[in-house]
């Protein structure tokens, strides 16, 4: 019997990803969210700025944020950066949807929602992908100078 896909779903639970890891990058990435999103409205309030251009920017800022977010999330584990980013940034894109269904008393699923969805699912992998890497190349740096 080839246990091979059994393996490979139980990653996440051997000690390659933790959900305290990834409830951390979340909270950093909120943190890193909220003075972004602070600037934007400076920004909107004293200047002239299309309003057309507000979704994109909306967008590019969130994408910033899950970034942070996949990479905080990858810091301790030991693999598999990608696949701990994309769960982040998923997880990072439901709280938003359920925080923002609350508000608007409205769960709704849309196109919208989906393309968020994948976003996250996108901009996570990136960020967990940075962790990691960021992470090796701080190991071997201190190898290289000892």
């Amino acid at each position: 019997m080839n246990n091979k896909p059994l393996l490979k779903a139980g990653v996440l639970l051997n000690g390659r990803s933790r959900p305290i890891s990834i409830l951390k990058g979340i909270l950093v990435s909120y943190i890193v969210l909220i003075p972004l999103f602070a600037l934007f409205a400076l920004i909107l309030t004293n200047m002239d700025f299309p309003e057309k251009y507000i979704p994109t920017a909306v967008l590019v800022t969130t994408s910033i944020s899950i970034i942070v977010a996949g990479s905080a999330a990858t810091r301790e584990v030991k693999s598999h950066g990608w696949l701990n980013g994309c769960i982040t940034g998923i997880v990072y894109i439901l709280i938003l949807y359920v925080l923002s269904s609350i508000v608007h008393r409205d769960f709704s699923i849309s196109r919208y929602m989906l393309s968020l969805l994948g976003l996250g699912a996108l901009s996570g992998a990136i960020g967990g992908i940075i962790g990691i890497n960021l992470k090796k190349g701080s190991k071997t740096k201190s190898k290289v100078k000892k």
